[in-house]
Parts: C-alpha cells; sequence; structure tokens
C-alpha cells in the first residue's frame, strides 16, 4: 500500500512538471491586451516563412505557399499559442493578407510562425500585437 502511494505521488509530480512546462506564448507580455489590431509585418530573419492553415508546421501549407525572407511581408491581426517548432517557441500571427515580391495575395484564414517572421519582435512589443480573442 505504501509502495502503490509512493508511486501515485511520484506521477502526480512528474504531471505537474509537464502541465507547469513553460512556452513562449505563456510569458505574454501583455496579458490584457487581446482583439484584433491588423498591421503589416515584414520578414526580418534569414528563415523562410511557410504560410500555415493552422498555427501547426503540420497543419500544412496553404496553396503551398512560402514567403522568402527580408523580400516578403505579412498582414497579421493577432497571435495564439500553437504548435512548437524546434526550439524555437510556439506563437504564431494569425495572418490574412501577404505580400511578396510586390504582389499582394490574400490568404484568408492562415498562421505563420513569428519567430520566423521577426523573431516574434511584434509579439513581444508592448501594446504590441494582440492575442487572438
Amino acid at each position: 500500500m505504501a509502495r502503490s502511494i509512493k508511486v501515485l505521488a511520484a506521477l502526480a509530480v512528474a504531471g505537474a512538471s509537464i502541465f507547469c512546462a513553460a512556452s513562449q506564448a505563456s510569458a505574454d507580455p501583455n496579458p490584457n491586451n487581446t482583439g484584433y489590431n491588423p498591421i503589416w509585418i515584414p520578414l526580418t530573419t534569414s528563415h523562410y516563412v511557410g504560410v500555415y492553415t493552422a498555427p501547426d508546421a503540420g497543419s500544412g501549407k496553404w496553396n503551398n505557399l512560402t514567403l522568402a525572407p527580408y523580400t516578403s511581408k505579412v498582414y497579421a491581426d493577432c497571435w495564439v499559442a500553437g504548435g512548437n517548432v524546434g526550439s524555437d517557441g510556439d506563437v504564431w500571427y494569425h495572418t490574412t493578407y501577404v505580400q511578396q515580391h510586390g504582389w499582394l495575395t490574400y490568404t484568408g484564414d492562415t498562421w505563420t510562425f513569428a519567430p520566423y517572421v521577426d523573431s516574434a519582435t511584434q509579439f513581444r512589443n508592448v501594446p504590441g500585437l494582440p492575442h487572438c480573442p
């Protein structure tokens, strides 16, 4: 009986440590800022940025679209915590338009990975980009 209680206690501690793991988004710099505030965000990293159908790299790209670094922009209105991409975080920008090589494309309800767009700068700015409602 005492052994089973110790095992249950160890499992409870392990579970608590998993649930308390901090993500980049859990460190929301402005937790009272929610809603929509659309802004153009230039791609300022060396990464190519996929435009995804959900805030997760496993969801698939919208029209197989990938944006080139330094020459493209995304029109984002809010952010969410989504799927992690390696150890780069889990912040995703809700994106409705992209501009690439001077061409403007309506992408609807799509997502771009914030650390690859602008090192998640607009996520960190206060008031910056709000959390999606």
